[in-house]
């Protein structure tokens, strides 16, 4: 009997996924220049938790039924804030912080070509897993992304 990957295996290995991408580009950055690397670490300990904030802490699912488990569970450590929908300030500030944490190591990773290619092959293989499985399968009906899936008939299920 082969193991089934579930969503939340999916989940999961997004968050791996997005957290040696960031690794990558923390150690590219590193090897070159040591106060970027050390914006570059103190931008991701404090924009990972802002993301969990402004996302997690408004969707339906978070504590146990959260499919990437460790951010739901943060979550319940946060402000309880699933009555409230999301907003475009959320929606602006969850965007602007993953794109600022993908495109500011970009021009040290730039300048060696390995960590460069892993850093890229890494984060579009955590956005595809949360694209393509995870955002089909959960039950945060608050969710943008969420609503688009369920309107053209593409969700999977938990």
């Amino acid at each position: 009997m082969t193991p089934r990957l579930t969503p939340r295996v999916h989940g999961v290995l997004t968050l791996v996924l997005l957290l040696l991408a960031l690794l990558t580009g923390l150690v590219g950055i590193a090897r070159l220049a040591v106060l970027p690397a050390v914006l570059y670490g103190l931008m991701i300990a404090a924009g990972l938790p802002l993301v969990v904030y402004l996302f997690c802490g408004k969707c339906v699912c978070r504590g146990e039924r959260c499919l990437m488990v460790l951010p739901g569970r943060l979550s319940m450590r946060l402000p309880d804030r699933r009555g409230e929908a999301y907003t475009r300030a959320d929606a602006a500030g969850i965007v602007g912080i993953l794109v600022l944490l993908a495109v500011f190591p970009l021009y040290w990773l730039w300048q060696t070509l390995p960590p460069l290619v892993l850093f890229g092959v890494l984060a579009m293989a955590a956005h595809a897993e949360v694209l393509l499985v995870v955002c089909r399968a959960c039950g945060n009906c608050r969710c943008p992304v969420n609503r688009w899936f369920r309107g053209k008939g593409l969700m999977t299920g938990a």
